[in-house]
């Protein structure tokens, strides 16, 4: 029998979880209400300010209820504040405040999640396992522990019943998103987030991302775990240990240029070569959280639950698009926004311009990288206007784009999320040249750029 309301407080019925989202909501409302109303009267002060209350209010509301329900909710709400700026600020900063202080499980629930997922209790299947986590999160948390022969391994318990409530807590979302956007394709998007939510909740998925990953990019520079598949189920993980620090701890150690540059270097070029790379396969969940900053200056990369393999022809398109954006080429630039579908012919002419005139601005500034061989993210011109995109983003009230886009732009925006607080300068050669190889292989001609000198006739 399913466990709808553990002693924890995990609520995992439908109807109780349909409950907190309806709390919420009246809770919310009365906080709208009461701004409309002081509006009206003139009471509360300057108007921005109240504003700016009224966001912080709703946004704590909301996590709050949401750290009780856990699971798809509270990773629904953190991706939507963190990753692709389409919150107001007072959302961000709530949750980025609140990103590691979700409750964690009792020590009798974890103990007996292990026991039923590994078949004994952790102290007969590690030589010692310590009972307080070290981190919580939305869908699990995670523990210190040593193997038999002393390895070091960390141990994810996932949830109760997390599984069970992604199609309510979808269902539920999919209302409120539909309130507030427009477009024929919003289900086609709510599939790929199920897809993708699916699998992260599927621990023997996540172990596989982990030996991928360190197969793949394990190397000079980058340092990721293992699994440990002898104690892996679906619902607890068994990985080795990485340490280093988060990114608001290295960041409060006052860094010098050097050393922000020498990560900004390895985030930078994590990312292009996994796209760059034959299974176009993409670590998608690029936040603060999942990146270890380590003292001999190697990056720690955690947490492979949210991976997205990019489709082939999707990919391609993709770099099509970035070789025309380079080449200021306006007629190809249309045509695979079509090709993308963030432009169609269902689209009103008033919409479509809105669309095409923010894609010209958010693409612009994607590819200014890699106009120069050196590139200062510490730029707060390049900082602002990147926001201002987000903002503009947020104002978008049209459902756009293939679907594929949700995973990718997490993975993107939460990189220039990560280079504009890190502040680094880095040489974007290395990464030209990843994509270039690509597209040479496409039979597309690759990116002419100043940075790359061609040699005479008598150097040749």
């Amino acid at each position: 029998m399913a466990e709808h309301n553990s002693s924890d407080g995990f609520p995992a019925s439908k109807l109780e979880r349909s409950k907190i989202f309806a709390k919420t909501g009246l809770e919310v409302g009365k906080n709208y209400a009461q701004y409309l109303a002081d509006r009206v009267t003139g009471r509360g002060g300057d108007a921005d300010e109240r504003k700016s209350d009224l966001n912080t209010q709703n946004a704590e509301a909301l996590f709050r209820e949401f750290t009780r329900l856990r699971g798809t909710a509270l990773k629904l709400a953190q991706s939507m504040s963190m990753d692709t700026g389409m919150m107001p600020d007072e959302f961000m900063e709530v949750m980025a405040e609140a990103q590691y202080s979700v409750p964690p499980m009792n020590k009798a629930l974890v103990r007996k999640r292990i026991r039923d997922a590994l078949g004994q209790f952790p102290e007969m299947v590690f030589d010692s396992f310590e009972s307080e986590a070290m981190a919580a999160a939305s869908i699990g948390q995670v523990h210190r522990a040593t193997l038999s022969n002393g390895r070091d391994v960390v141990i994810k318990v996932q949830y109760p019943n997390v599984r069970e409530t992604i199609e309510s807590d979808l269902s539920v979302a999919r209302t409120l998103f539909k309130r507030l956007v427009s477009g024929g394709n919003v289900d086609e998007h709510f599939e790929e987030v199920r897809a993708r939510l699916r699998e992260e909740t599927d621990y023997l998925n996540e172990a596989d991302n982990i030996d991928y990953f360190a197969d793949e990019f394990h190397r000079d520079g980058i340092v990721t775990p293992r699994s440990v598949p002898e104690h892996t189920t679906e619902t607890v993980l068994t990985m080795t240990h990485v340490d280093g620090r988060h990114l608001d701890a290295f960041l409060d150690d006052n860094p010098d240029q050097a050393a922000r540059d020498r990560y900004g270097q390895l985030l930078w070029d994590f990312l292009h070569e996994q796209v760059a790379s034959n299974q176009r396969t993409l670590h998608a969940d690029t936040h603060p959280g999942n990146f270890l900053f380590r003292d001999d200056g190697t990056l720690g990369v955690i947490d492979f639950g949210c991976v997205k393999t990019l489709p082939q022809s999707f990919r391609d398109d993709m770099l099509r698009l970035y070789r025309a954006r380079m080449a200021h080429d306006e007629a190809r630039i249309d045509h695979l926004l079509h090709e993308l579908d963030l432009l169609h012919d269902g689209l009103s002419a008033s919409v479509r311009d809105e669309i095409r005139q923010f894609f010209d601005r958010y693409g612009s500034l994607i590819v200014e990288p890699y106009r120069e061989p050196q590139f200062d993210f510490g730029n707060p011109d390049f900082r602002e206007r990147l926001h201002k995109c987000f903002k503009q983003a947020s104002e978008l009230r049209e459902v756009a784009g293939s679907p594929h886009f949700i995973f990718l732009n997490k993975a993107l925006v939460g990189l220039l999320n990560l280079l504009t607080r890190l502040k680094p300068t880095i040489d974007t050669r290395h990464s030209l040249s990843l994509l270039n190889d690509e597209l040479e292989a496409m039979n597309t001609a690759p990116v002419e750029c100043p940075q790359i000198k061609k040699p005479s006739q008598t150097e040749a």
